[in-house]
This record gives structure tokens, sequence and C-alpha cells, in this order.
């Protein structure tokens, strides 16, 4: 069977989840089909057009193409809306916050938000598989994210520090977590230092403010890192800190429960389906204060191993192959339907 794979990166990206996503998918695809993959080139991204636009211009150009294939695989929705005028069946797989434009990190963003609505709406009604990273609703199923590397989690002892990885934008609340690292006890400041992984239009803003708190020796910025130079990194840290206001499931909270590493995060998207609060982690509500966050900080330095524990147990469902294996069967079903 052929099919393509819509995506506005290639699998070699590191920024957000959807790269990683189906890359980790990717070597049990290939198994099952022949697969092609659409995205825009490396060399066209740094232009004036933002890529969401050029995948869509991209992809409109070779509906043609595409309807020469069997199914179609999106994990973004110009690429299903496009897929929708192809005549082929295709699934989409929802980023977990219906429209992207909600959280664009571009200040026209906001503008786009009633076409992206009209995209969500064609492709509710016209995809053959619906999918989500995020809570569940309708007839749209879920998919956990597909978690594959060789990491192997450092020992409890050996791990100092605390990380975020993840796209270095405003509705990560980044800005919080460092203020709120300052506010810390000072020997906990001096075991363990605050790095931050990734890239994204508050990175100088975010420096600036550490430069501001006096705390350059403390919070270190790694800057962007491979996927599998990422988990390394976390699997040397104490724990992973996420304080989101908008989310799917992160992809770095099961990347973080793959190598053992506890989380504490606020309950955005759907978090709360894998983080349970005094068994992997803390689970803090999205209006949560200071000193609840700093709290649950210090609950998971005390009971560290036992919660090291269950994160590693937790990262069970984020199996690759199971993952794939389940997608494969879904839609070898409904192409013999």
């Amino acid at each position: 069977m052929n099919v393509a794979i819509l995506n506005t990166d290639p699998l070699t990206c590191n920024y957000g989840g959807v790269a990683p996503f189906m890359k980790n998918l990717d070597p049990f695809l290939q198994k099952a089909f022949n697969i092609k993959y659409f995205y825009v080139p490396e060399k066209k991204k740094k232009g004036l057009i933002p890529r969401r636009f050029q995948i869509l211009w991209l992809l409109w150009r070779k509906r043609k193409e595409l309807s020469q294939f069997d199914f179609i695989i999106s994990h973004i929705p110009e690429g299903s809306y496009i897929a929708s005028y192809c005549n082929v069946p295709y699934a989409h797989i929802y980023h977990g916050n219906d429209n992207p434009m909600s959280v664009s990190r571009y200040w026209y963003g906001k503008y786009f938000a009633k076409v992206y609505d009209r995209f969500h709406k064609r492709i509710a009604r016209t995809a053959t598989l619906k999918y989500t990273v995020g809570p569940t609703w309708g007839d749209v199923k879920k998919l956990f994210n597909p978690i594959l590397h060789d990491v192997k989690p450092t020992p409890v002892e050996s791990r100092t520090g605390f990380i975020f990885a993840g796209r270095l934008e405003e509705g990560k609340h980044i800005d919080r977590i460092i203020r709120i690292y300052a506010k810390m006890p000072a020997e906990i400041q001096e075991i363990h230092h605050f790095y931050i992984a990734g890239y994204g239009s508050q990175e100088q803003t975010l420096k600036e403010l550490v430069h501001q708190l006096n705390l350059e020796d403390k919070i270190h910025f790694t800057g962007g890192l491979s996927n599998k130079e990422l988990i390394t990194e976390d699997s040397k840290r104490k724990i992973l800190l996420m304080a989101s206001e908008k989310e799917g499931l992160p992809n770095v909270i099961a990347e973080a429960f793959s190598v053992g590493v506890p989380v504490v995060s606020t309950n955005a998207g759907d978090i709360s389906r894998v983080l349970k609060s005094g068994y992997n982690g803390y689970l803090l509500p999205l209006e949560f204060t200071d000193e609840e966050y700093i709290d649950a900080v210090k609950k998971v330095l005390i009971n560290y191993e036992e919660l090291a524990t269950n994160a590693l147990k937790s990262s069970v469902v984020f199996n690759a192959q199971t993952i794939a294996e389940s997608l494969i069967d879904d839609i070898n079903n409904r192409c013999k339907k």
C-alpha cells in the first residue's frame, strides 16, 4: 500500500512534537507500507513566508500527486485540509489544541484563527480516521505519543538539577518557572541547577530575566538539541518542570518518563491521563501558586526513588511499536472496507 505522510518539517527537525512523533513511528510504518513524506524543505523554511503557509501552498500544488496514493496520514491541519480534496482515505492526528492559531508564536496568528476553524470543520466531516494526542471527544481516538530510543535511565543517585524541555514560547510560561526557581531554598539551588532545553521566540527575553535575577550561574540554556541528545539530557536530571496553559500531551513528558524522570506540571490538555500526583510526579491546577509549585518539587525530592521508579513504569503506554501496530491495523482494516 502506498501511503503519503504530511508534515510541516522533515523527521530530522527537533522543534515541537510533530516531527519526533512521526519519526518514532516511521520504522514500523516503513515495514508495513510504501511511505513518502511531504514537508517544507529545510532550505526554504527561513524565508519570509511562515512554514504553515508554505506547507499549505506546497501540498495544494501536490494534490494531483497525493491523489495517486492509497492512504494519507497527516499530523497537521493544513495537510488534512488538502487531503480532504484528494479523494483518498486519510487519517488526521490532532495535535491536542483544536486550533493551532490559538497558541501561535506569530503576532498575526490570531487573524487566521477563523480560517483554521474552517479547516477543522472540514476535517471533522471528511477524515477516514481521527486521532488525538490530547483529550478525546466524539469519534476521535486517543493516540499516545510514540517514544523510541536507546537511552538508558541514569542511576537516581547520579542525577542532579531540573529541566524544562520544549519550545520557548509564551504559552509555556517558562518565565514563571524561572521566577519560582529563584524563590527555591538556596540549598536546593546549589545542588540542583535549572536547565532550559529548546529554542523559540522567548529565548532572549528569558535570558534577560535570568540576568535580572542574577541566576546566570544556576540557570543554563542548552539551545536546540537533537531528540537523542535531549532525552540523554533528561536522564541526567531529577525533575522535568512544566507550567503550560495549553497542551495536548507533550512529547517531553513521555520522554522524561521513558528514562524514569518524574514530572511537575500544570493540568493542561491530557497530561492528567498519565501524570498522577504522588505517583510519578505532581499535577498542579492551572491557577497554581508559587508556593504550591515549590512544595511539589520538594515532595518529589523527598520521595524521589519511588516516584522515579513509577515514572519509568508509566512510560509503557508510549511504546512506539505498540502504537504503530494499532495505527497500521486501523488503516488496513479501513482500506479493506
